[in-house]
């Protein structure tokens, strides 16, 4: 076999193998227990990451050194923040940093600077999604000046994914981890 034949062999059979996609299909377990905390309404997303909406103003705060190691003007690090999101029966509650602009009239409360709210959502949907074994869950709720619509995406692997609109602000996404909530 000539040199030229053997290296478009090895290139096409590395890259066949470098590009097979190595699913991580979730075990029953971790799908029980993901249908469990969805239908107990009994879970807390701790968020790790915050993405927020890459604006000029986000681009200018990261470009002067003002985020976290390790954090980009469109992820940053919240590992150290007491932070939340929990669903514990018929009420949800959150308690997020928030990163990004403010769009409408409020003003900024050293004390309630980030995505605060409580209570009972409005017009809150529960839909399995198709192609992980996850759920996706939406609602709107207000908080003390401004309204929120949720979306949670859960996945069976523990991890979690929101997305959250404001009516002042610019859109927020955080990424973290699910666990079910605990009484402290």
């Amino acid at each position: 076999m000539k040199p030229l034949q053997k290296f478009i062999l090895y290139s096409l059979l590395l890259s066949l193998v470098a590009c097979a996609s190595s699913q991580n299909k979730a075990t029953p377990e971790q799908v029980s227990a993901l249908e469990e905390m969805v239908a107990n309404k009994h879970f807390e997303i701790r968020a790790l990451w915050a993405q927020p909406l890459v604006t000029q103003s986000m681009n200018s705060i990261a470009n002067a050194g003002l985020l976290p190691p390790g954090s980009t003007a469109n992820r940053i690090e919240i590992t150290g923040a007491a932070n939340y999101f929990k669903m514990v029966g018929d009420s949800v509650m959150a308690d997020l940093p928030f990163f990004g602009e403010r769009r409408m009239g409020g003003g900024y409360n050293q004390n309630k600077g980030g995505i605060v709210f409580e209570g009972i959502p409005r017009d809150l949907t529960i839909v399995p999604t198709k192609k992980d074994n996850g759920k996706t869950i939406r609602f709107s709720i207000n908080g003390d000046s401004e309204g929120y619509q949720v979306i949670a995406q859960l996945y069976p692997n523990g991890t979690a994914r929101l997305n959250i609109s404001s009516t002042h602000r610019t859109n927020m996404w955080f990424q973290g981890d699910l666990v079910p909530f605990k009484e402290e």
